[in-house]
Protein backbone atom coordinates (compact mmCIF):
# COMPACT_ATOMS: atom_id res chain seq x y z
CA UNK A 1 0.00 0.00 0.00
CA UNK A 2 1.49 3.38 -0.75
CA UNK A 3 0.98 6.24 1.42
CA UNK A 4 1.47 10.08 1.13
CA UNK A 5 1.98 12.35 4.21
CA UNK A 6 0.34 15.71 4.48
CA UNK A 7 2.49 18.61 5.18
CA UNK A 8 3.43 18.87 9.10
CA UNK A 9 1.37 22.36 9.59
CA UNK A 10 -2.11 20.57 7.95
CA UNK A 11 -4.08 19.13 11.10
CA UNK A 12 -4.19 15.50 9.75
CA UNK A 13 -0.36 16.07 8.91
CA UNK A 14 0.51 12.62 10.95
CA UNK A 15 -1.82 10.12 8.92
CA UNK A 16 -0.59 9.19 6.21
CA UNK A 17 -3.17 9.12 3.27
CA UNK A 18 -4.32 5.77 1.18
CA UNK A 19 -3.49 6.25 -2.51
CA UNK A 20 -5.34 2.84 -3.90
CA UNK A 21 -7.14 -0.58 -2.17
CA UNK A 22 -5.32 -3.25 -1.75
CA UNK A 23 -6.59 -6.26 -3.69
CA UNK A 24 -7.95 -9.34 -2.53
CA UNK A 25 -4.92 -11.55 -2.41
CA UNK A 26 -2.95 -9.09 -0.35
CA UNK A 27 -6.37 -9.06 1.92
CA UNK A 28 -6.17 -12.93 2.32
CA UNK A 29 -2.47 -12.42 3.57
CA UNK A 30 -3.53 -10.32 6.26
CA UNK A 31 -3.72 -12.43 10.23
CA UNK A 32 -7.40 -12.60 11.88
CA UNK A 33 -8.20 -10.96 14.68
CA UNK A 34 -8.39 -14.70 16.86
CA UNK A 35 -4.73 -15.22 15.22
CA UNK A 36 -3.86 -11.70 16.57
CA UNK A 37 -4.91 -12.87 20.19
CA UNK A 38 -3.71 -16.23 20.15
CA UNK A 39 -0.06 -15.08 19.37
CA UNK A 40 -0.59 -12.12 22.27
CA UNK A 41 -1.96 -14.87 24.76
CA UNK A 42 0.42 -17.20 23.95
CA UNK A 43 3.05 -14.84 24.62
CA UNK A 44 1.54 -13.52 27.84
CA UNK A 45 2.91 -15.64 30.49
CA UNK A 46 1.41 -14.56 33.98
CA UNK A 47 2.29 -15.61 37.23
CA UNK A 48 -0.35 -17.45 39.33
CA UNK A 49 0.08 -13.96 41.74
CA UNK A 50 -0.84 -12.07 39.17
CA UNK A 51 -3.57 -13.79 37.93
CA UNK A 52 -5.53 -14.17 41.27
CA UNK A 53 -4.59 -9.94 41.39
CA UNK A 54 -6.40 -9.61 37.70
CA UNK A 55 -8.76 -12.05 39.12
CA UNK A 56 -9.78 -9.77 42.25
CA UNK A 57 -9.52 -6.61 40.09
CA UNK A 58 -11.91 -8.18 37.70
CA UNK A 59 -14.12 -9.53 40.38
CA UNK A 60 -14.70 -6.08 42.11
CA UNK A 61 -15.18 -4.35 38.64
CA UNK A 62 -18.23 -6.63 38.07
CA UNK A 63 -19.75 -5.85 41.30
CA UNK A 64 -19.33 -2.36 40.97
CA UNK A 65 -21.13 -2.50 38.07
CA UNK A 66 -23.39 -5.19 39.19
CA UNK A 67 -24.45 -2.95 42.53
CA UNK A 68 -24.62 0.09 39.56
CA UNK A 69 -27.41 -1.63 37.77
CA UNK A 70 -29.46 -2.77 40.87
CA UNK A 71 -29.15 0.29 41.82
CA UNK A 72 -31.13 1.54 39.10
CA UNK A 73 -33.42 -0.81 38.90
CA UNK A 74 -34.38 -0.22 42.61
CA UNK A 75 -34.64 3.02 41.84
CA UNK A 76 -37.20 2.92 39.21
CA UNK A 77 -38.90 0.17 40.47
CA UNK A 78 -39.40 2.78 44.12
CA UNK A 79 -40.05 5.43 41.83
CA UNK A 80 -42.96 3.31 39.80
CA UNK A 81 -44.31 2.08 43.18
CA UNK A 82 -44.70 5.73 44.67
CA UNK A 83 -46.43 6.33 41.57
CA UNK A 84 -48.68 4.36 41.37
CA UNK A 85 -49.70 4.59 44.99
CA UNK A 86 -50.48 7.88 44.77
CA UNK A 87 -52.58 7.13 41.87
CA UNK A 88 -54.37 4.82 43.95
CA UNK A 89 -54.98 7.09 46.94
CA UNK A 90 -56.07 10.08 44.40
CA UNK A 91 -58.88 7.50 43.06
CA UNK A 92 -59.67 6.03 46.04
CA UNK A 93 -59.40 9.70 48.07
CA UNK A 94 -62.99 11.09 47.24
CA UNK A 95 -64.72 7.91 48.29
CA UNK A 96 -62.52 8.50 51.88
CA UNK A 97 -63.43 11.79 52.03
CA UNK A 98 -66.84 11.57 51.51
CA UNK A 99 -67.14 8.44 54.35
CA UNK A 100 -65.15 10.54 56.54
CA UNK A 101 -67.71 13.65 56.21
CA UNK A 102 -70.81 11.50 56.41
CA UNK A 103 -68.97 9.85 59.87
CA UNK A 104 -68.52 13.68 61.44
CA UNK A 105 -72.19 14.26 60.16
CA UNK A 106 -73.31 11.55 61.89
CA UNK A 107 -71.71 11.64 65.17
CA UNK A 108 -72.77 15.22 65.37
CA UNK A 109 -76.15 14.20 65.56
Amino acid sequence: MNSVKHPASDVFGKLPVLTHVASKAAMQDLPTLTEIVDETVSHASLSAREKQQLLRQLEKHIESLFSQKLAQKLEQLQRQTVKQAISELKAELPELLRVTLNAHLDSRK
